[in-house]
């Protein structure tokens, strides 16, 4: 987990509208980008596991907590940390049924 300012500074950068997802293994790093996938596993209280038909990431919400269930396919909105192995650091997610969910993250 980088949580820099430069994560930061993307982060508020992004749009606040969902962008076409793009495929979790073409994901850039470091800029904003929305992927959709399913939910394989929750790994921590602000933290879940995502799949699509390309690969698998870490999806890091906190320090909020998890709007989600394992199995259910949603689409997030923020960027891929540059550390490895990559983490994605939501700024907001949107559930199967269209609630849209925004998150604050705190970094000094």
């Amino acid at each position: 987990m980088i949580r820099s300012a430069a994560m930061a500074a993307v982060l508020l950068s992004a749009s606040a509208a969902f962008a076409a997802p793009v495929p979790i293994t073409k994901a850039p790093r470091g800029q904003p980008v929305t992927l959709t996938g399913k939910v394989m596993r929750i790994t921590d209280a602000d933290a879940f596991r995502m799949k699509d038909e390309t690969g698998a990431v870490t999806v890091y919400v906190g320090p909020n907590a998890l709007p989600i269930h394992v199995g259910e396919e949603v689409t997030v909105l923020g960027a891929l940390e540059e550390g490895f192995p990559p983490e994605f650091v939501a700024r907001a997610l949107r559930r199967s049924d269209g609630t849209e969910v925004r998150f604050r993250h705190d970094w000094g």
